[in-house]
């Protein structure tokens, strides 16, 4: 009965204590978190900073991340710019960065993409051994966030001149691989290699313009040794898998398809900034079971990450590779002589696919030859 009668004082005494507060608060007093992402790239001329704020509310999450008010600063309530510095940490000018609103359209998801608000500053030549300093000033609140990056410089291929066509299979059917040494720019954390192949599709309709599309080939990603620069990282190209990507990756059935031509291909190499490279290794999925990992952020007074993302291509020509994109063929790899930097046993390889690929100089006894629906292959930009 003192045990039944124990029980019953404690229910009593739980419904009396809450019956005293008939609203509960679940979420804390709000505070401001600003979230920062900045990369700046030395070979883009339109630079973008994306600055949120965490939000924390009543009622449904979903219902919140909605509504781009919840995450965006309004309109006039930041002031941000970034100072360059030089080589011996004098300051040389300002850039004051302009609020836009949906000047990059942000992808569908779970948080509103109705209003997509980048900070943004234009320059050509950002300078490789220069610093940026990053400064935003929360008018409202009086709070301001600092970070500071140098840039990542440009890689190089050492073995350009031991590359002249790419040879991924043999006349006897084996496949073959290749080798691309990349030497690290000072400033880069870790480097990603993709070779991008990229073809036109020609259409029976002469009216409708050919489409260039592209295959984008993972050669994967390493981290550099040393931030000075110098490093020699070997990216291997696996034959077997890049006839595989071309398989998956191109349709061999299209509306209105005529044929397919091969254009040349481009090797891209991304640099990351030290603190970018930082920030990935530390949010990479954790194989600790229990599943701990240390935060890690370049910024005062706020989360996230402000580096520097060097993106370059090597360009092609039916020579062979070359560091700079030659003045006879255009950005989209399209060759005027109908070369390709493919060997002719690769290109055999490709021309035999069931992919609708045609021959620019009716050598193969598999595939059509191509008929050009344009004059000038060099001028050629869509």
């Amino acid at each position: 009965m003192k045990k039944n009668l124990s029980y019953l004082l404690a229910i009593v005494g739980a419904f009396t204590l809450y019956s005293c507060e008939t609203e509960i608060k679940t979420n804390a007093e709000y505070k401001d978190i600003t979230v920062v992402y900045g990369l700046l790239n030395p070979n883009e001329s339109n630079h973008y900073i994306k600055i949120t704020k965490a939000f924390l509310g009543e009622g449904n999450a979903n219902d919140l991340a909605n509504n781009s008010a919840n995450f965006n600063y309004a309109d006039g309530e930041l002031d941000v710019r970034i100072d360059e510095y030089n080589a011996n940490s004098t300051f040389v000018r300002s850039f004051s960065l302009s609020r836009t609103v949906n000047e990059i359209p942000k992808d569908d998801g779970v948080f509103s993409n109705t209003d997509n608000v980048l900070y943004k500053f234009v320059e050509p030549s950002l300078k490789k051994d220069y610093s940026y300093k990053l400064n935003i000033v929360n008018k409202t609140l009086g709070k301001e966030i600092t970070s500071e990056t140098k840039i990542a410089n440009d890689p190089s291929l050492t073995n350009l001149n031991q590359i002249t066509k790419l040879k991924l299979v043999n006349s006897s059917g084996s496949y073959l691989n290749h080798d691309f040494n990349i030497r690290t720019g000072a400033n880069s954390g870790k480097v990603k290699v993709n070779l991008i192949f990229s073809y036109a599709n020609h259409f029976t309709d002469t009216a409708i313009q050919p489409e260039v599309k592209t295959v984008k080939i993972s050669l994967g990603e390493q981290k550099t040794t040393t931030t000075e620069g110098g490093d020699i990282l070997v990216f291997t190209l696996n034959g077997a898998n890049f006839f595989s990507a071309l398989t998956n990756s191109i349709s061999a059935s299209v509306p209105n398809l005529n044929y397919r031509r091969i254009n040349n291909c481009v090797l891209e190499v991304i640099s990351a900034g030290v603190d970018l490279a930082t920030y990935i290794s530390v949010n990479e999925p954790s194989t600790s079971i229990t599943q701990n990992k240390p935060e890690f952020t370049n910024l005062t007074n706020a989360l996230g990450v402000f580096s520097s993302r060097n993106i370059k291509n090597i360009y092609t020509a039916s020579s062979g590779f070359n560091a700079t994109n030659p003045s006879t063929e255009n950005l989209n790899g399209f060759d005027n002589d109908g070369q390709t930097n493919f060997d002719n046993d690769t290109k055999e390889k490709i021309l035999t696919m069931g992919l609708n690929f045609c021959d620019p100089f009716n050598t193969s006894t598999y595939a059509p030859r191509c008929v050009d629906v344009i004059s000038n292959w060099n001028t050629f930009n869509p």
